[in-house]
C-alpha cells in the first residue's frame, strides 16, 4: 500500500509540469490584432456623416470629390427658388464639417432659400490635433520550448509588418490645391453660374492661389470671370494675414470683397482691419467693405432670418445688380405712349 501511494505521488509530480507548460504556452500567445475598419479618423467621420445624412433622406447633399491623394466628402445644397442666381463655395478648416462654426453651417443650409446654391468644402487645418495613442499590453515572455520556437516566427512576421513603408502625408498646400481643383470640376458640371467664395483667413492664401489660377485672376488680368465675389471671414486670431498674403488675395480689382470680423473691435483687431483696408486700397479694389459682428448672438443652424444670413445674401445679390447693363433711356421712352 505504501509503495503504491509513493508511485502515485511520483507519477503526479512528473505529469504536473506538462499541464503548467500548456497553460503557460496558451497565456503567452498574444491575441491577434483586429484590422481597423477605417484608415484614419477623417475617413471614419466622413463615413458616419454620410450615413447620418442618408438616414435623414439628405443623400442628395453628399458630394464625394476624388483627388490624386484622397477621397473627400463635401456637401452640396441646390437652390430652392425658381431661379438660382449663383453658387457660394464655402472653404474652411478644420476638415470635419461637424466642427464648423454655426455661422458657416447656417449659410450652407439656408442660403439656398435666397437663390444661392452652396458647396461646403472642408480643408485641412494648419495645426492638426494629434490623436492620443493607446498603450498596448506588453506580451508575456515565452517560457517553454514550444513557445520559444514560435517566437522567431512571430518576430519575423512583426518585422515584415513594420517594414512596410507608411504612406506619406502630402503637404497641406498640395491637399488644398487638389480639393479646390476637384470642387471646381464639379461646379463646372452644374452649368454656367456666377460663383462666389467664402474662405477663412487660415485657408485663404493656399485655397485662393489655386482658385485664382483656374479662373485666370491676377493683377495683370482684370477681365470679368465667373468668380464675382469673395467673403473673407477672419476666424483664426492666431493666424493673421500678412501684407504679402493680402496683396495676393486682393489681386483683382474687379473682385468684390466683404471682409468679416466676428470679435469686438479692440486695438489689436483695429490694427488688423487697417492693414486689410490699406492693402485693398493699394490693389485698387472697386468694391471693398468691412463687416464687424461683435455683439450678434450665436446663430442657430436652423435660423433662416438672422442678420448674418441676410447680410451675406444681400451682399451677393448686390453684386449681380451692379453688373447689370444700364437700361437704354431712348428705347424705353419709345415704348411708352405719350
Amino acid at each position: 500500500m505504501t509503495c503504491f501511494f509513493c508511485q502515485s505521488c511520483l507519477s503526479f509530480a512528473q505529469n504536473a509540469p506538462a499541464a503548467e507548460e500548456v497553460s503557460a504556452s496558451s497565456a503567452a500567445a498574444p491575441a491577434p490584432l483586429e484590422k481597423p475598419i477605417y484608415s484614419s479618423n477623417t475617413e471614419r467621420d466622413n463615413d458616419l456623416l454620410a450615413k447620418a445624412l442618408t438616414a435623414l433622406a439628405k443623400a442628395d447633399e453628399l458630394l464625394w470629390l476624388e483627388t490624386a491623394d484622397e477621397k473627400v466628402l463635401s456637401l452640396y445644397k441646390a437652390g430652392e427658388t425658381r431661379k438660382t442666381l449663383g453658387l457660394l463655395l464655402i472653404l474652411h478648416a478644420p476638415e470635419i464639417p461637424q466642427l464648423w462654426p454655426s455661422n458657416l453651417e447656417n449659410l450652407r443650409r439656408n442660403l439656398p432659400l435666397y437663390s444661392w446654391s452652396t458647396i461646403a468644402l472642408p480643408l485641412p487645418a494648419k495645426y492638426s490635433a494629434e490623436t492620443p495613442k493607446r498603450d498596448l499590453p506588453t506580451p508575456v515572455a515565452p517560457t517553454t520550448d514550444e513557445s520559444s520556437s514560435a517566437a522567431p516566427e512571430a518576430a519575423a512576421a512583426s518585422s515584415v509588418a513594420s517594414s512596410e513603408p507608411a504612406k506619406p502625408i502630402p503637404a497641406r498646400d498640395k491637399l488644398i490645391e487638389g480639393r479646390v481643383t476637384a470642387a471646381v470640376g464639379e461646379i463646372n458640371k452644374l452649368g454656367k453660374l456666377d460663383l462666389a467664395v467664402l474662405v477663412d483667413n487660415s485657408s485663404a492664401p493656399d485655397a485662393l492661389a489655386s482658385l485664382y489660377t483656374q479662373f485666370n485672376i491676377s493683377k495683370e488680368n482684370t477681365a470679368e470671370t465667373a468668380l464675382k465675389a469673395l467673403i473673407l471671414v477672419n476666424l483664426q486670431e492666431q493666424e493673421p494675414l500678412t501684407k504679402t498674403q493680402l496683396a495676393a488675395i486682393f489681386a483683382s480689382s474687379n473682385l468684390r470683397v466683404m471682409d468679416v470680423f466676428f470679435n469686438p473691435d479692440n486695438k489689436a483687431q483695429a490694427e488688423i482691419r487697417r492693414l486689410h483696408k490699406a492693402e485693398a486700397m493699394r490693389q485698387n479694389l472697386k468694391d471693398y467693405r468691412q463687416l464687424i459682428l461683435p455683439t450678434q448672438p450665436n446663430v442657430s443652424t436652423e435660423d433662416t432670418q438672422n442678420f448674418w444670413l441676410g447680410k451675406t445674401h444681400g451682399f451677393l445679390n448686390s453684386k449681380l445688380e451692379k453688373e447689370k447693363p444700364p437700361k437704354d433711356s431712348k428705347s424705353s421712352a419709345s415704348t411708352n405712349p405719350q
